[in-house]
């Protein structure tokens, strides 16, 4: 039997583990907030304390700095941490079992075109950072290296469904739309060009449909 002292014990271990969860969900937000608007080098833990309502030493514990960067990018992008496939996002999986080809497609597109509107100026922040941080760097290679085979398995998800594009290889295939719904087409199209967001999905829509079925 449980002895009611062991058991406010595990009650308040928990609550502060809970606590804990909150405060570094919190960091990693303003983490991003700050990374997105002022890039890596710019942004101080500081400033990160100070959007995040918290200690410079409570940040600290979360860092050091590229930790908070690629935190924060994991957690914007996932909408949890430690998640190591974006497949594994409810809506990504939708998208993998949807078994009308089009429909997949136009799924993908539109799960890509909120995925970067959220993530666009956090990714080109961390993508910044990797060019002068060999940590970042790796980690970035890591990151694309994992997105890259993400899309081999939505590659051959499509071919599995039918009406994919003969003429090109899975690997092609699994490529063209790794670069058509990148961050970076998002960046161009929206920030620099500036297109609605609306405009950037359904072009995202059609172009990725236009580009996998006959």
């Amino acid at each position: 039997m449980v002895s009611k002292v062991s058991g406010s014990r595990q009650y308040r271990s928990a609550l502060r583990e809970e606590q804990a969860l909150l405060t570094r969900q919190r960091v990693l937000e303003a983490a991003g907030r700050c990374f997105a608007e002022k890039g890596f080098t710019t942004t101080t833990l500081g400033a990160i304390a100070e959007a995040a309502g918290v200690s410079v030493e409570t940040v600290q514990i979360h860092g050091p700095k590229r930790k908070l960067l690629l935190g924060a990018l994991e957690s914007s992008s996932a909408g949890v941490p430690d998640v190591q496939s974006i497949l594994e996002v409810p809506e990504a999986r939708a998208v993998m079992e949807e078994p009308d080809a089009r429909a997949a497609l136009v799924g993908l597109a539109q799960f890509a075109a909120s995925l970067n509107a959220r993530i666009g100026r956090l990714w080109q922040a961390v993508a910044a950072a990797a060019q002068g941080d060999a940590e970042v760097a790796a980690a970035y290679a890591g990151l694309q290296s994992r997105i890259r085979a993400d899309f081999v398995k939505v590659a051959e998800a499509q071919v599995a469904k039918g009406g994919a594009r003969t003429h090109i290889s899975t690997k092609e295939l699994a490529d063209t739309l790794w670069v058509l719904t990148s961050p970076y087409q998002y960046e161009l199209l929206v920030t620099e060009a500036g297109w609605s967001e609306e405009g950037y999905r359904t072009w995202l829509e059609r172009i990725v449909v236009e580009s996998v079925l006959t």
